[in-house]
């Protein structure tokens, strides 16, 4: 999908959406090459607030919704293509529970291992419509996040990388790594956005990657059945 965007919108998107608790980056952490699929994880998940759906290309009926809740949309992907998410892709939707009638939002999904741990990389599946989580408003400008990724069968568990902890580990010189700092004009606050490549992300991650204070508060979900949605 693309669409043309003048200077005034991208620079308003960008002090808005690099915004908030949610480490950014240009590059992703996990891609097509070294994605996996979790065994079981295609599903239904929730919590008081929120429903996530995860979808990969064997299961294309998110594909389908997603299709028909936008028939407006020049949705280039289609149900079952393999190149959609890439080999071992996912497609997640996520619902905001307590905000009845707001669109749906979907993202691509990689999971892949560092170190013996899952990290679940998301980008926004761009749409023609207003966001309404802080998942979505934090992706708006084309940006990967990632999260450690824990996954029970009946329970996932998503830890965000924040990013309130690389900016203070940066402005200490405690890390290094490529990154751009974006200052708000509105209250002059700032943000990292980080630059570096796919390669040095997972080098950082293996590095730094056991530190509690590099998440978010966790996001715990328990798997529901379909019907019960």
């Amino acid at each position: 999908m693309k669409r043309a965007i003048n200077k005034i919108v991208i620079l308003s998107l960008v002090t808005v959406t690099l915004s908030g608790c949610f480490l950014k980056s240009v590059h992703p952490l996990i891609n097509n090459d070294n994605a996996v699929l979790i065994e079981g994880l295609e599903g239904v998940y929730e919590k008081k607030d929120q429903r996530w759906t995860f979808a990969s290309d064997n299961t294309p009926y998110l594909m389908a919704d997603l299709i028909r809740e936008h028939p407006d949309e020049d949705i280039s992907l289609e149900p079952g293509e393999i190149d959609t998410l890439g080999k071992d892709g996912y497609l997640i939707r996520l619902e905001q529970l307590d905000k009845p009638g707001s669109y749906p939002e979907y993202f691509i999904g990689m999971i892949g291992k560092i170190n013996g741990d899952l990290f679940l990389n998301l980008k926004l599946l761009e749409l023609d419509y207003g966001m309404n989580s802080s998942f979505g408003i934090a992706h708006q400008f084309n940006v990967n996040t990632f999260s450690k990724f824990q996954f029970s069968g009946e329970e996932l568990i998503m830890e965000p990388f924040a990013s309130s902890w690389i900016r203070d580990q940066i402005r200490n010189n405690r890390v290094r790594i490529k990154h751009e700092v974006v200052t708000s004009d509105f209250d002059e606050s700032s943000e990292v956005l980080i630059t570096a490549s796919t390669e040095e992300l997972q080098q950082f991650v293996k590095k730094y990657g056991n530190e509690e204070e590099a998440y978010e508060e966790a996001i715990t979900l328990r798997r529901i059945d379909n019907e019960a949605q």
